[in-house]
């Protein structure tokens, strides 16, 4: 989750544009992390010297950790705790934006500093009570009634987005009390006790993507090469089922775990699909996920 927030972080506070966003998170998949922006995110070496060690890599052939240690930045054991941790660090996509030459390793050090300052989430290890935390900050629910409810759905939907559909993606914003236009738009009712209204909104090009990323899986070679026969080249009935098998995947699994958590039993409605659609916000949010291929918009309100 970290990737999700630390970016949220960065496009708010006007560090990055959502266009270098973007192409960070494109960038990201196929970004090895160094060790230098490790060091840095652990606290063991300030951009300085993350830099001095680099300069000091264009005159002799050895490891950027070597050098490190003979300079005295670092000792052997933090880097070998550093290299154990490269290959699932969480700050990706700040290594991506540096190698893009979006923002310095000055720039990526004070940032860094600044959000681990200011939210309770630090890393994957910090769990969902401070990943809720931050949720409830950035969307400015504390006041909401229905704080729990929009708190219990947005992690639910962050997981699984990761899970189904991928990881290159921050959480871009949130819109409330507003009236939200979408090209092409899936939804679908919760019934019941906490009763809702959920859709799933964005431009054709973001709305076939996403089918494409939950319809294919990578990992199956049969399944891959079902794009290039041009399935996901428009919206169409397919496109349509399948981001909206992937908003009652979502569904479902929320009323399974309103089910075991509260006792709280929800049925789903068929999904439904409309194009140029206009959703009004009296209440309930608009999250916004930022993909490396578009913007989708998740709408979510109690009825």
């Amino acid at each position: 989750m970290f990737t999700q927030l630390f970016g949220h972080y960065l496009l708010t506070n006007n560090i990055i544009t959502a266009d270098q966003l973007r192409a960070a998170l494109e960038a990201k998949s196929s970004t090895r992390v160094r060790l230098g922006s490790m060091a840095i995110d652990a606290g063991y070496m300030t951009a300085v010297q993350v830099e001095e060690v680099h300069e000091e890599q264009k005159h002799v052939d050895k490891r950027m950790g070597d050098i490190a240690v003979e300079m005295g930045f670092l000792t052997n054991d933090q880097v070998q705790e550093l290299v154990s941790k490269q290959k699932t660090a969480n700050i990706v996509l700040g290594q991506a934006l540096i190698d893009l030459g979006y923002i310095t390793n000055q720039q990526f050090e004070d940032a860094l500093s600044s959000y681990k300052a200011t939210a309770a989430f630090k890393g994957d290890e910090s769990g969902d009570a401070t990943f809720a935390e931050d949720l409830v900050s950035i969307f400015d629910l504390e006041d909401d009634p229905d704080k729990d409810f929009y708190i219990e759905y947005i992690m639910l939907l962050t997981r699984n987005a990761i899970r189904f559909i991928g990881d290159d993606f921050v959480l871009a914003g949130c819109t409330k009390n507003a009236v939200v236009k979408c090209a092409h738009l899936s939804s679908q009712d919760l019934v019941g006790q906490l009763g809702a209204y959920t859709a799933i909104g964005a431009d054709a090009e973001a709305f076939a993507k996403l089918a494409a990323r939950y319809a294919v899986d990578s990992s199956d070679e049969e399944d891959s090469d079902l794009d290039e026969f041009g399935l996901f080249d428009q919206v169409d009935e397919f496109v349509e089922a399948c981001v909206g098998e992937f908003l009652n995947l979502q569904n479902g699994l929320f009323a399974v775990n309103m089910s075991n958590s509260r006792n709280i039993e929800l049925d789903l409605t068929p999904q439904e699909c409309q194009t140029d659609a206009s959703v009004g916000l009296a209440n309930g949010l608009c999250v916004s996920l930022e993909f490396s291929f578009g913007k989708v918009d998740f709408i979510v309100y109690r009825k």
